[in-house]
């Protein structure tokens, strides 16, 4: 989507095992009086900040922080601070890189080592050449090399603790000298990210710190991230946001052996937290990057142990590999993941007292040192993040050659020899929406997946496709990527503890089947087979050429089949071009287009250039006609005017937030003070998925909030006043849980059937069959068959007058990828419904069709519901004469 306003060879014997453990558990040094120092000139953090990290009450700001770290690498040589990116709201985003002088002097070689590493047919070549057994010729060039271990915190940025840690942890690697400190300096390069989410440290730090001695709440109420919020790492797929193709391109260039994702959980979860992983895992995932993220966790809770730090636990928790929106990308390039979750305090940095132990629990081999105290402090979870971060250093550092050799040589050279995957996956050239492809194929090249396009037809599979159809074989480096998003997925049977043992539940989501999703048809092919193609560099639109001018009576047509038609209406809307939809089937240009097509007057002198540009933007074809199809149609209102009411902290509103900003919607979110004259300043209004009766009723208390954020306020009659702008003549549109608040609102005729016994019905976010009737407006465009995404969502009996424009069929088995134990009790029901209310209208769509972006092809959906409903009914008659 746009952004509209966006060496000498020396032969090493590198053992090829993941990481050797010595018979005597190993303590790690901490900082002490007796280590040397190293850097003169460098104050500690109490010196500079005026208090030790984790203190109690004091939190670092993020911009103090990029002081200190610049003052650091400027007086030390073995610390780089840069800026690689600026982000959402324009702050930095820093970087630390942090090893020896002789080390940081070689980084370019480095990287140009372990990229050539990473490629198994850059490897072949240069064995050739030497006259050396490959997998030898990478144990030569490993030698040569060193890891690159990568450091992350606060990409949720009410988890506090651990950039703090990492203050302590950059003064302690920049000052002291010591057995510890130069063994990791000198045998790794750390690439150290002090918050993935610098916006949303200065938002809550800054916060936190300007609440202090006042009667307001102390953590920020709103989005910490000005989209995501706490969903922004569930973004590792899809990529939307700035920070995630900032860390991907970081990942891409400094191919890390292993990442720390340092997180925080709830105040009663386990001190700390640490792989091993649970189950399930993908079967695209390599082994060797799996066991090596594992064998990371276990010798971090070995050093825990080890310190006396108690409340160390794994297993039984994040099972996060089997989505790619939690996985991420980094994976696939042979990245060992690992995460620690340590429990936070109150009220981000205060202390946590209960009546009783936290977490209780007894020794186990999952928690061989259960905690045994009633208190929490910011202060353990900073030496808690400290300790598990040396830990992580000192494992990947003991044993340099071999993290190279395995993950970033054997883990990519089994990508090419694996196959849990089909030989390819075809796309055809023909797809009903051609911006849609577009979409999928940008991601898939930023992922840098070697993408073919055939220069002329051939057969796969017993199919035929048409010259410049997308090829993408799994045998090669990104190969499980393009499986892991292509794949129809069956959640596993085998994710239990034992075979009499329930299933396991998923952390996440069951499927991110990025072709459905999108509208794309893909098709997975086993078989070899023959086609001449050329490789694709860089993705752009489809080239459409524009028809002659159809004449001063004539009208300018698009198919209403894409979702990228959205972006389309809102540059006709913002050039003041107006634009009408047909109510049924038209035929231009030989074509018969469905209802909902787009007519727009040729006589206006903007629209051949609004069009031609959104064209080549969106790839989609725009047609002509000399004579307006004599069809009724719906003349959408005038720069219609879009209310979003998201309340503070929804995410799905943020992410409706990010669509309507990539595409151009005129909106703006609905405050407080709109509730008084919601028809003066609003012709839709849009309820993201999670508006409760609540959420408007009551809202942010004002009297526990700065004014600033008054505008999230409840407004005790924000209901009635809802019900009085739709029977006026306003349209509204409620998706996922917010149909159920507007359902109640308005007295819809509906009646929510979707079981709540978990254990007979659940659908924990999953691809299922789904109807649509495009002759009805809110489904104009769509195809009468194409999955929806759902959650456990409402599904709905109509027991009164609607018109309905999607249904679940009645079938045993709903199911098209991901899990879902129960669902033909939705069989039959409604999702998506439109009501006359007074004057006005209403949409509902009871399943979260807009969930995090993903499911782009039902955006349609919201296209049509956001400015058909605003819009005036026109005659066949009415519009001829209008075209003239």
């Amino acid at each position: 989507m746009r952004l509209r306003h966006v060496v000498s060879m020396a032969v090493a014997a590198a053992m090829v095992g993941l990481v050797s453990v010595p018979v005597q558990a190993r303590v790690l040094e901490r900082p002490s009086a007796q280590a040397s120092t190293k850097v003169k000139g460098v104050p500690t953090p109490k010196e500079f900040f005026g208090f030790e990290m984790g203190d109690e009450g004091k939190l670092a700001d993020f911009d103090s922080i990029k002081r200190y770290f610049k003052l650091i690498a400027d007086r030390s040589d073995e610390v780089e601070y840069q800026v690689v990116d600026r982000t959402t709201l324009g702050n930095d985003f820093p970087i630390l890189l942090m090893s020896s002088k002789h080390n940081l002097k070689r980084v370019n070689q480095v990287l140009d080592i372990n990229k050539r590493l990473s490629d198994p047919r850059v490897m072949r070549t240069e064995a050739k050449r030497a006259g050396t057994p490959v997998d030898e010729y990478a144990r030569q060039l490993a030698a040569q090399s060193l890891p690159v271990y990568y450091i992350e915190a606060t990409i949720h940025s009410t988890e506090v603790g651990a950039t703090q840690s990492l203050v302590n942890v950059v003064h302690r690697l920049s000052t002291e000298s010591s057995e510890f400190t130069r063994q990791v300096l000198d045998n790794v390069i750390l690439l150290i990210v002090p918050s993935q989410n610098p916006d949303g440290q200065h938002l809550v730090v800054d916060h936190f710190n300007k609440t202090a001695g006042t009667d307001f709440n102390r953590t920020y109420p709103d989005l910490y991230h000005h989209y995501a919020g706490h969903d922004n790492n569930r973004d590792w797929f899809m990529l939307t946001q700035k920070e995630s193709q900032t860390r991907v391109r970081l990942e891409q260039k400094y191919r890390p052996v292993a990442q720390h994702y340092m997180h925080q959980a709830g105040t009663t979860s386990p001190r700390i937290w640490s792989p091993p992983w649970d189950e399930p895992m993908s079967e695209t995932l390599d082994p060797v990057v799996v066991s090596a993220s594992n064998a990371l966790g276990m010798q971090a809770q070995r050093d825990l142990v080890a310190e006396g730090k108690k409340g160390s636990k794994w297993n039984d928790a994040y099972g996060i590999l089997w989505n790619a929106d939690v996985i991420g990308h980094s994976p696939f390039l042979g990245t060992s993941t690992w995460l620690t979750e340590i429990a936070s305090a109150r009220d981000l940095a205060y202390t946590y007292t209960s009546d009783k132990v936290l977490e209780p629990a007894d020794k186990t081999l999952r928690s061989v040192l259960p905690y045994d105290r009633k208190t929490w402090s910011l202060k353990q979870i900073v030496e808690y993040g400290e300790a598990a971060a040396y830990s992580g250093m000192k494992t990947v550092a003991g044993e340099p050659k071999s993290w190279l050799y395995n993950n970033l040589y054997l883990s990519n050279r089994n990508s090419e020899t694996w196959d849990g995957g089909p030989y390819a996956y075809v796309v055809s050239a023909d797809q009903r929406d051609p911006y849609a492809l577009y979409d999928m194929l940008k991601i898939f090249d930023f992922g840098q997946v070697e993408i073919d396009r055939a220069a002329s037809a051939f057969t796969a599979g017993d199919k035929r496709y048409p010259e410049g159809s997308y090829i993408l074989r799994t045998n090669q480096p990104m190969g499980r990527w393009v499986d892991q998003l292509l794949r129809i997925d069956k959640y596993p049977d085998s994710a239990r503890k034992c075979a009499q043992c329930p299933l396991i539940m998923p952390y996440s989501e069951t499927t991110d089947n990025l072709g459905l999703f999108l509208g794309v048809d893909v098709d997975a092919v086993t078989k070899p087979f023959e086609a001449t193609a050329t490789r694709v560099k860089g993705i752009e639109p489809v080239k459409q050429q524009m028809p002659a001018h159809p004449g001063q009576n004539g009208a300018y047509v698009l198919s209403p089949t894409s979702y990228g038609l959205g972006q389309v209406i809102a540059d006709l809307q913002d050039s003041a071009v107006p634009t009408y939809r047909a109510k049924a089937a038209v035929t231009v240009e030989g074509r018969s287009l469905p209802a909902g097509a787009v007519l727009v007057p040729s006589k206006d002198p903007k629209a051949r250039q609004v069009l031609t540009k959104a064209s080549q933007q969106t790839g989609l074809p725009v047609y002509a006609t000399n004579a307006v199809p004599k069809v009724a149609a719906v003349k959408l209102k005038d720069d219609t005017r879009v209310g979003l009411i998201r309340g503070a902290n929804n995410m799905p509103g943020g992410w409706m937030m990010w669509m309507f900003d990539q595409i151009g919607v005129n909106y703006q979110v609905v405050s407080a003070d709109d509730y008084a004259n919601l028809s003066g300043r609003y012709d839709t209004i849009v309820l993201a998925p999670g508006i409760s009766a609540n959420t408007i009723t009551r809202g942010l208390d004002p009297e526990k909030n700065p004014q600033e954020f008054h505008w999230a306020r409840g407004v005790p009659d924000g209901l009635d006043k809802l019900k009085q702008f739709v029977e006026a003549g306003g349209n509204l549109v409620a998706l996922g849980s917010a149909s159920t608040t507007a359902a109640t609102s308005l007295g819809l005729p509906v009646q929510n059937v979707t079981p709540t016994n978990r254990s007979t019905f659940n659908v924990p976010g999953a691809l299922l069959k789904h109807h649509y009737d495009p002759d009805v407006p809110a489904a104009w465009g769509m195809p009468e068959s194409w999955p929806t995404w759902f959650n456990n969502d409402a599904a709905f009996k109509v027991t009164g007058d609607a018109h309905v424009a999607s249904t679940y069929p009645r079938e045993d088995n709903l199911l098209v990828s991901g899990y879902a134990d129960g669902a033909s009790a939705i069989g039959g029901a409604a999702n998506i419904a439109t009501f006359d209310v007074g004057k006005g209208e209403a949409t509902i769509a009871g399943g979260h069709i807009t969930f995090r972006t993903w499911p782009r092809a039902a955006w349609t959906v919201v296209t049509n519901a956001m400015y058909n409903g605003a819009g005036q009914d026109v005659t066949a008659e009415q519009l001829v004469s209008l075209f003239r």
